[in-house]
């Protein structure tokens, strides 16, 4: 009996044993099926998160793409715009060269006017002073009448010697002249006389 007790005993124990073992077994399986699932919801978050990084690489991605074909179109019309740019510079420099030798043209004309303006004004005191010198002249009374006196004495000296050739050339020739001196079949005599008088000018 106390044999059999003990084999009873024996099998409770070790059916006890095995219930604890299959107890604690289920309970480490639960709980590595709980870490096991909240690792999951883990992975699960992460790939949630990793998605929307995704997402967010792929429109900043676009963004980016959108960018540098914006900036490829800014470049290349910064190059024309260049190339414009250049053109117009060689414009201006052709033009500033052009106006450069104008200037030195027209630099070289002005010293010729500045020569020629102190001439003028050289030339100017002259006729000045000259003028100066016919207004004193011609202002005097004393002055006037002596060439008034001079004029009227070369004026009758001229008459008597016309008239005395005319006489002598017409006793030559006779009278068949019309009482003109005749040579190389032109008249001698003139048919009017022009006395000028030059007053002499002070320089």
């Amino acid at each position: 009996m106390i044999k059999g007790k003990n084999s009873q005993i024996i099998l409770i124990l070790l059916l006890a044993g095995i219930t604890v073992f299959s107890i604690f077994k289920y309970l480490v399986s639960l709980k590595e099926k709980h870490d096991l699932t909240a690792r999951l919801n883990d992975v699960k978050e992460e790939v949630v998160s990793l998605e929307k990084e995704k997402l967010n690489l792929l429109q900043t991605l676009e963004k980016e793409k959108e960018w540098q074909k914006k900036l490829e179109e800014e470049n290349s019309g910064l190059k024309n715009n260049l190339r414009a740019n250049e053109e117009r510079a060689l414009g201006l420099k052709a033009e500033l060269d052009k106006a450069s030798t104008q200037a030195a043209a027209l630099e070289t004309k002005n010293s010729a006017l500045k020569a020629e303006n102190e001439q003028l004004k050289k030339d100017l005191s002259n006729v000045s002073q000259e003028k100066d010198a016919l207004n004193a002249k011609l202002s005097s009374i004393t002055e006037l009448k002596k060439a008034m006196k001079e004029l009227r004495s070369q004026i009758q000296k001229v008459g008597k010697q016309i008239k005395q050739k005319v006489i002598r050339d017409k006793v030559a020739e006779g009278s068949g002249n019309r009482g003109y001196v005749v040579k190389d079949g032109k008249t001698t005599f003139p048919a009017r006389i022009r006395i000028e008088v030059n007053p002499a000018s002070n320089r």
